[in-house]
């Protein structure tokens, strides 16, 4: 019977891969056959090809499309080095499209391995079945859901971090749990070697170690000399991992920063949507321009004009700490609902719809009145796109918030209680630390759509199980 579990468990992975990296490559195809690869050409991804163009063909990690080649940390090197080994052997960016869809189409079968290994014991749990035969089909449907999340195929196959790096923050979580179920010491190790190369993709995981430090304290609560062996062991690895980059980035450019678009981020989004909320500027390139004219165009995307930025920011949002907060928790709002469905079905899909782009400063200032207005010209297959994807995400933040409640006060869940909240602690933690920064679509976002459908789809089936209960 194991052994047919095993086999059963192996084809869903397989199914969950092979569906999403289809349905990704689907997408890559609409695209191309619509712009062709000139829709790589706005955003992120001209930067990204620039400095993995730079490191091959002069040995240097610049953003300068001329000599002088100026080493820069405004990204960190993860993605760019996949660029730019593609591009050594290809001499072409264009089959970063299907090797970086190969890589992304494993965030559906991890979502199904880390859903199993929090709800499968429970669910076999000999002093009660606490899910009613559920948890393979929590984690299925969960898996299936990611697969299909019109964000997530989308990111797999832009030239944008996003694509990469669900797949091995996924890949993380998963090994960590491992450790919080196992306790063993090798999880611990390739936990932190994993979040160490998420953190070199995407750098907004640079500031989780210490969330992670204290899950390996309570699962050692009742051992000091261990909980700080093993703490060690996990901050080692992740330093480790980084310290090439961080010791390159002082000699290089003379700062420690992981990342120098830091200062420059948290100006024109945090800062900025202050200046939004207050009537100071109009659109975000009011907020731009002011940042060129404080950093210098010549210092903008530097360490130091990072530095500068931070500080003018820091320094703006202090004068204003009640907006601010304000604007940064109704920002959280934005962050479970924002979706990018919008733009995906509209301008990539070619759906015939119209609906207005909705300023979030609108929604910061309660202006229903501005908001209506707006949406007047939408049409019905617009207001559903746009409605209709606001109304799936407030459900789903809905049932995981309420089932994370719920599993943390139901005794019944006490044996996963450490594992269900890791999942929500880097949910919260994505939600916390990116603020205003997630107002623009869901890319912010998408990362974690995974990990929330864990607990959206747990949610589900309790209120299934509870309407079942009340019918019969």
């Amino acid at each position: 019977m194991e052994n047919n579990d095993k086999l059963s468990s192996r084809k869903k992975f397989w199914f969950l891969y092979f569906l999403m990296l289809v349905l990704e490559l689907a997408v890559a195809g609409i695209i191309f056959a619509k712009f062709s690869f000139d829709f790589y050409q706005g955003g992120d991804s001209p930067g990204y090809m620039i400095l993995a163009k730079n490191f091959v063909e002069h040995s240097t990690f610049s953003l300068n499309n001329a000599s002088p080649y100026t080493p820069s940390n405004i990204r960190t090197p993860g993605y760019p080095l996949f660029l730019a080994l593609i591009y050594l052997i290809f001499h072409s960016f264009v089959p970063a499209i299907f090797f970086g869809a190969l890589i992304s189409a494993f965030a559906a079968p991890l979502i199904y391995l880390i859903a199993k290994e929090v709800f499968a014991p429970l669910d076999k749990a000999p002093e009660g079945r606490y899910l009613t035969g559920q948890a393979e089909k929590i984690a299925f449907v969960a898996a299936i859901l990611t697969a299909i999340e019109p964000m997530g195929l989308f990111l797999g196959v832009s030239i944008v971090t996003e694509g990469i790096f669900t797949p091995i923050l996924f890949l993380a979580v998963y090994c960590f749990i491992r450790y919080l179920k196992h306790g063993d010491t090798k999880n611990i190790w390739i936990s932190g070697f994993l979040f160490g190369i998420a953190t070199l993709i995407r750098p907004i995981t640079f500031y989780f170690w210490p969330l992670a430090i204290l899950f390996i304290i309570y699962k050692l609560k009742d051992s000091w000399h261990h909980a700080l062996k093993k703490s060690l062991i996990f901050a080692l690895t992740f330093f480790i991992v980084l310290s090439p980059w961080l010791i390159r980035n002082k000699i290089s450019v003379g700062s420690w920063q992981i990342a120098g678009l830091q200062g420059y981020v948290f100006f024109i989004d945090h800062y900025g949507a202050v200046l939004r909320y207050l009537g100071e500027a109009g659109p975000l390139s009011d907020v731009q321009a002011r940042a060129f004219a404080i950093a210098g165009p010549d210092k903008i995307f530097t360490s130091q004009g990072s530095d500068i930025l931070f500080k003018s920011a820091i320094s703006g949002i202090k004068e204003h700490k009640f907006v601010y907060a304000s604007v940064y928790a109704k920002s959280l709002i934005s962050f479970f609902v924002a979706n990018g469905y919008k733009s995906f079905f509209i301008d990539i899909l070619g759906i015939p719809a119209k609906a207005s782009f909705v300023p979030f400063e609108l929604f910061l200032r309660f202006d229903f009145k501005s908001i209506f207005k707006t949406m007047a010209g939408m049409d019905f297959i617009g207001v559903l796109i746009y409605f209709g994807s606001k109304i799936f995400w407030v459900a789903a933040s809905g049932l995981f918030l309420t089932s994370f409640i719920y599993l943390l006060i139901k005794k019944n869940f006490k044996a996963i209680r450490a594992e269900i909240i890791f999942i929500a602690a880097i949910i919260i933690y994505f939600a916390l630390i990116t603020g205003p920064t997630a107002v623009g679509g869901g890319r912010t976002k998408a990362p974690i759509n995974g990990l929330i459908f864990i607990f959206a789809v747990f949610g589900f089936y309790k209120l299934l199980d509870f309407f079942k209960k009340k019918t019969a």
